[in-house]
């Protein structure tokens, strides 16, 4: 009886469950909250820390650069954050830009496994960069909702989070 009960709560709510769109926030907030851990590491260590983000493994990796050259070397400590596997880094075609930053994926420095940001150690960024985040299913033409933006200011460091409405960018809580 109980189980029979629990099914059909199950099968009303389980639909309007929107998973892809609580991974993209999810992917949206673990950035930022990435970014704030690389600046404080950065701060008190006294050294950079390198944000990497690798898209095929759909993983967020922060990596101590002890030696400052802003290259992942042997014995370097690093910190793995997983992000969602249905969130890719990209704009839809059909979701417009936010402010003036045009570029689907940002212009970044670069490496064999994706994208990268230095967390300077005075807590700055190495450059100012709009992240958009997406689902498969966005990118492939379907419910663009499911599209987020960080904004990181270069200066601060500060990541802010944009959540896409079908018609505007409306700002993250």
């Amino acid at each position: 009886m109980v189980f029979a009960i629990f099914s059909i709560l199950a099968a009303l709510v389980l639909p309007k469950v929107k998973v892809e769109n609580a991974q993209v926030d999810t992917a949206a907030r673990l950035i930022g909250m990435t970014l704030m851990s690389a600046q404080r590491d950065a701060a008190s260590r006294q050294h950079n820390v390198l944000v990497l983000f690798d898209t095929s493994a759909h993983l967020v990796k922060t990596v101590w650069d002890g030696n400052n050259n802003g290259q992942v070397d042997g014995g370097e400590k690093t910190r793995l954050f997983l992000i969602p596997d249905r969130v890719v880094l990209g704009r839809p075609k059909g979701v417009s830009a936010l402010g003036t930053a045009t570029s689907s994926v940002p212009l970044m420095k670069s490496n064999a496994r994706g994208p990268y940001l230095i967390v300077q150690r005075n807590g700055a960024i190495d450059r100012s960069v709009t992240l958009y985040l997406s689902t498969n299913r966005a990118m492939k033409g379907g419910k663009d909702k499911d599209s987020r933006a960080v904004i990181i200011a270069r200066a601060t460091g500060r990541p802010d989070w944009y959540a896409w409405t079908g018609t505007k960018w409306r700002r993250g809580l």
